[in-house]
């Protein structure tokens, strides 16, 4: 991890087209101005956390063929609605 201390309006270039830069701070934290390219995603990291959260669960939701032989055990097929 590289660890930078920079004050407002310095910036940072990661590679050849990504340029952060520091536009103001304070004792709540510091405002960045992220430059990117459209295919780079920038995401706040609770925004990625939340995906993955959101993911997992997807994943461990049951298909509906096994929700419904939770529903009907020891049924070839679910009644008929």
């Amino acid at each position: 991890m590289l660890i930078l201390r920079r004050k407002a309006g310095e910036a940072l270039h990661i590679g050849d087209d990504i340029r952060i830069t520091v536009i103001s701070v304070d004792e709540g934290g510091a405002r960045l101005a992220i430059e990117a390219p459209r295919e780079i995603p920038v995401l706040r990291e609770e925004l990625l956390n939340a995906m993955d959260v959101n993911r997992d669960a997807a994943e461990e939701q049951n298909r509906p063929e096994e929700l419904l032989k939770a529903l009907f055990p020891g049924q070839k097929k679910p009644p008929e609605a």
